[in-house]
């Protein structure tokens, strides 16, 4: 119901948080000291770095795959049904009406969304949400740098200043992620584009290290929301 109501629940049925409560957070100013759980590839300490994968190259404890190693082979009904029980490249789906693809590289100016308000930082970039787009794409679209667009699908639409940049490809455009949606007009954020479909594979069980659960957290899928844009 609520963002209280979540991160109760969070507190009361995540292991790695016990026994963290609301009281706790508050008096340790927000934050959520984490128990030994928590620690999946490295024991946590008091005073040393977190280190991944120590548990396994150098206390020697096998991975949580079947053969105890690293593989890329799963050796699941589903994922052998879908041609995916190796990494294979995939024909992405791209409807013709909408030719770019939306790709979303890292911000050099923050890490994620934290520091991106920093008015130091801002002033090393635009200090508003920009498109990179290339020269060619934009003068075909009587685009200019500096002007506004509207970047658009059938999921929705959001606006940012347009940036011409000749290192862009001709069939896609590029917005740094980390933008909170205060940023953008209508508080409408470049994600209002991108359905972060679930895919199915994720659901998949019983399997080494495939385990679906509470703590699963999706990601975005790589280059596989299609857009269109127009000067605003």
């Amino acid at each position: 119901r609520t963002d209280k109501d979540a991160v109760e629940f969070a507190l009361e049925n995540v292991d790695q948080f016990k026994p963290n409560t609301i009281e706790t957070v508050r008096k340790r100013g927000g934050f959520i000291q984490l128990n030994e759980k928590a620690g999946k590839t490295s024991p946590l300490y008091p005073d040393k770095p977190y280190n991944f994968f120590e548990n396994n190259l150098f206390l020697f404890e096998r991975f949580e795959t079947l053969s105890g190693r690293l593989t890329y082979y799963v050796d699941h009904d589903l994922w052998i049904e879908y041609g995916a029980a190796l990494p294979t490249a995939k024909e992405p789906i791209r409807p013709k009406r909408y030719p770019f693809v939306l790709m979303s590289p890292h911000a050099r100016w923050s890490i994620h969304s934290t520091y991106k308000t920093s008015s130091l930082l801002l002033r090393l970039q635009r200090g508003v949400p920009y498109v990179m787009i290339n020269p060619e794409i934009a003068q075909k679209k009587g685009i200019k740098d500096g002007d506004e667009i509207k970047v658009f699908n059938d999921l929705g639409e959001f606006y940012a200043m347009a940036k011409v940049y000749p290192s862009c490809p001709k069939d896609a455009i590029i917005i740094e992620h980390g933008w909170e949606p205060f940023f953008f007009k209508g508080y409408k954020s470049h994600n209002t584009v991108v359905a972060s479909p679930l895919n199915l594979l994720e659901l998949s069980d019983g399997w080494g290290h495939l385990k679906f659960g509470g703590n699963w957290d999706g990601n975005q899928h790589a280059y596989t929301t299609s857009v269109d844009i127009e000067k605003a």
